[in-house]
C-alpha cells in the first residue's frame, strides 16, 4: 500500500490550507519530495476497491504522458506526495477522512490508500490532489457490518475486454446500473500484439514491465471503462491475459512464441503491473509469487470468496487447446487447480461461513461441459480431481447456498454444478451449486455457425439452464435473502461505440434449490 503521511478526520478549510501550502511551496521551488508536474497527472482516473464495513481502498496511478514509451508515464523518477480526501458529498463541504500518501516510481507511481474510520454501509465521495492537479471525483462505499442483515445486494460481473475486439459500449451501460460493486473475473488486459478487429494495441506482444504498464495505460484511456470505475467499488481478479494465453502456473502456453525472457522475470512484471493499476487491499507483489485471493463479506448476506485459478495450477493436460480430444495422460490426479494452501483456504472459509449466500468468483467455467470426448483442458473440465473435492465439500454442506462466477470463455451460460456425474451429460444428476457465466464485455467468440451448434449441444444438458455464445455485455446480480436473480445484459454491437443494451434472459435461484429457473 502506499506510504500515509497523515490520516485522520479533518476540516475541509484546513485540509485545503494544507494542499493550498504544497502547491505554492512547489511553486517556490522549494524541494520536500514533489516536483512539478509535465501535466495533468490524473488521465488514468481514479478507481476503488475491495469494501469492508469500515474501510475502502481508493486508487489512482499518476501519468502525464500515460504511453511514455518507458513505461515511466511521462512522470519524473523520484516519488510525490498526493492528498486525497472522503467527504458525505460531491462538493467536498462533509469532508469525513483526508490525508496524503506517497507514489513512488517503482510502483509506477501508484496510489493504493485504505482508508479506515468509515461508515459501515453508506457511499462516500473521493478525490485525489498533485502539484495543483484534482482528480475527477470518485464515489464508492463501504459494505454492511458482518452482523448486519442486509435485505439486498446488486452487483455486476464481467470479464474479458479485449481492447482490439470491440469497444467497450458495455461499460458505458454498466456505469449507469445501480450497482453496489462491480466483480471483474480477468482478462482486464490482452497481452497479444497489434493487428486488431476494431481498434489496435498500442505495440507488439508484451515482453518488458514498461510494456504491460503502457497496456493498462492503454485500456484505462476508454472514457467507458473510467466511468464504470468511477462510480462503483470494484472486485478484481485475474486470469490468463494479465500475464500470457493459457499459462499454467510457472509454465508458459507451450503453444504460444517463446519468450526472450525466463517466463517468471514475465509474470513477476505482469504482477507487479496489475498490482499498480488494480484498487486492491494487498501489499505490492515481490518477484513472481503474489497472493490475491481474499474474501469479503456483505453483512451476512453474502460471503464472497475472490478466487486464483492462474497462479498454482498444474500444467494442461493434453496440450491444453480447447476442445482437443482426450489423451492417454488424462486425468491427471495430481492436476491441480487451486494449490493446496488456497484449497485450504476456500475450503475452510466456506466451512466456517454464516452467510446467506456464498459465492465463488472465479475465472473458468466449473461445470462439466464434455463435447463428445473432447474437453476444453484449460477449465475445470481438465482438472476433474481437483472440482472432485470441491464438489464433494459442498455435497456435505447442510444448505444448499453457494454461487459460482465465472468469466473467461467469451459466452454466457447459466446452469447447476452436477454432485453426481455416473456417465454421459444425460445422467448428471444432485444439483449442489448454481453457476453464471458472464460473458466479455468486448472479446469475440465463436462464429455464429460454430456457436449455434455448440449452443444446440449444451443447452441439451440437464445441469445447463442457457447457454449463448455470441453476444457481449455482463451480467447484473440482484441477491435478497430469498433468492437470486440474474439479468444477462447485451449489446447490440461492440463493433459502434453507442450502441443499446437490452436484458436477454433473466434466471432466479431460491435459497436453498440450487436450479436456476427463467424469472
Amino acid at each position: 500500500m502506499s506510504r500515509d503521511r497523515f490520516d485522520l478526520p479533518i476540516s475541509r478549510r484546513r485540509f485545503l490550507e494544507l494542499v493550498a501550502a504544497s502547491a505554492a511551496m512547489t511553486a517556490a521551488g522549494c524541494d520536500f519530495g514533489s516536483p512539478v508536474l509535465p501535466g495533468d497527472p490524473f488521465t488514468l482516473g481514479v478507481a476503488s476497491g475491495d469494501p469492508l464495513a469500515d474501510r475502502v481502498v481508493l486508487w489512482t496511478r499518476l501519468a502525464p504522458t500515460p504511453l511514455a514509451p518507458d513505461g515511466a508515464a511521462g512522470m519524473p523518477p523520484v516519488p510525490v506526495t498526493v492528498f486525497w480526501e472522503v467527504a458525505n458529498d460531491e462538493a467536498f463541504r462533509s469532508i469525513v477522512r483526508a490525508g496524503s500518501a506517497v507514489a513512488d516510481p517503482s510502483l509506477g507511481h501508484s496510489v493504493h490508500v485504505d482508508v479506515n474510520g468509515l461508515a459501515p454501509d453508506r457511499w462516500y465521495f473521493y478525490r485525489f490532489h498533485a502539484d495543483g492537479h484534482v482528480s475527477p471525483v470518485g464515489r464508492t462505499r463501504t459494505f454492511p457490518a458482518p452482523s448486519a442483515a442486509p435485505a439486498l445486494m446488486r452487483f455486476a460481473s464481467a470479464s474479458c475486454q479485449n481492447w482490439k475486439s470491440g469497444y467497450y459500449t458495455a461499460h458505458h451501460h454498466l456505469a449507469q446500473e445501480d450497482l453496489d460493486f462491480v466483480a471483474f473475473l480477468g482478462d482486464y488486459i490482452y497481452e497479444s500484439g497489434v493487428g486488431g478487429e476494431v481498434r489496435d494495441h498500442d505495440g507488439p506482444r508484451i515482453e518488458t514491465l514498461a510494456g504491460y504498464r503502457n497496456r493498462y495505460a492503454l485500456y484505462k484511456s476508454d472514457p467507458n471503462l473510467a466511468e464504470a470505475h468511477r462510480r462503483f467499488p470494484w472486485l478484481v481478479t485475474w486470469d490468463d491475459h494479465e500475464v500470457a494465453n493459457n499459462y499454467a502456473g510457472e509454465l508458459r502456453d507451450e503453444n504460444g512464441a517463446p519468450y526472450p525472457v525466463p517466463f517468471l522475470d514475465l509474470r513477476a512484471w505482469a504482477y507487479q503491473a496489475w498490482y499498480e493499476n488494480t484498487p486492491v487491499r494487498l501489499l505490492p507483489p515481490k518477484g513472481a509469487s503474489f497472493r490475491i485471493y481474499r474474501d469479503l463479506a456483505f453483512g451476512d448476506l453474502a460471503k464472497l470468496f475472490v478466487l486464483d485459478t492462474r497462479q498454482y495450477r498444474t500444467d494442461q493436460d493434453c496440450n491444453d487447446r480447447a476442445l482437443d480430444p482426450i489423451c492417454a495422460t488424462f486425468p491427471n490426479p495430481d492436476g491441480d487447480m487451486l494449490g493446496a494452501a488456497q484449497e485450504s483456504w476456500l475450503l475452510g472459509g466456506l466451512a466456517a461461513s454464516n452467510a446467506r449466500w456464498n459465492v465463488m468468483a472465479q475465472q473458468v467455467v466449473f461445470s462439466p461441459t464434455p463435447i463428445g470426448t473432447r474437453l476444453n483442458f484449460d477449465q475445470w473440465d481438465g482438472y476433474p480431481f481437483a472440482r472432485q473435492r470441491i464438489v464433494d465439500f459442498l455435497r456435505a454442506r447442510p444448505l444448499r447456498n453457494s454461487v459460482i462466477l465465472t468469466g473467461d470463455i467469451h459466452a454466457s451460460g447459466v446452469g447447476w454444478v452436477p454432485g453426481q456425474t455416473p456417465g454421459a451429460p444425460s445422467t448428471f444428476s444432485d444439483p449442489i451449486a448454481s453457476e453464471f457465466v458472464a460473458t466479455g464485455i468486448s472479446s469475440g467468440g465463436l462464429d455464429e455457425g460454430t456457436a449455434s451448434l455448440i449452443e444446440l449441444l449444451f443447452n441439451s444438458y440437464p445441469h445447463v439452464e442457457y447457454f449463448e455464445a455470441v453476444s457481449r455485455g455482463y451480467v447484473r446480480h440482484e441477491v435478497t435473502r430469498d433468492a437470486w436473480r440474474a439479468d444477462y445484459r447485451f449489446v447490440e454491437t461492440v463493433l459502434e461505440e453507442s450502441s443499446p443494451i437490452s436484458t436477454a434472459v433473466s434466471f432466479v435461484v431460491e435459497h436453498g434449490d440450487p436450479r436456476p429457473q427463467p424469472a
